[in-house]
């Protein structure tokens, strides 16, 4: 029983490695594309010809 064991504990191990070595890395962004992702989509508009003054 304890062969049996020992066989189902190395043969997790040997599977756990090979699953860890070939796991997916995550893509690297390309060194061009802008760091910050804030692109004001929401923000309130303002009309052209307001005629308040900005402080």
């Amino acid at each position: 029983m304890e062969a049996i064991l020992i066989v189902l504990a190395l043969g997790a191990l040997g599977v756990g490695i090979v699953v860890w070595a070939v796991r997916r890395k995550p893509e690297r962004t390309h060194s061009n594309a802008p760091l910050e992702s804030d692109t004001a989509w929401n923000d309130p508009v303002s009309p052209a010809n307001d005629e308040t003054p900005r402080p």
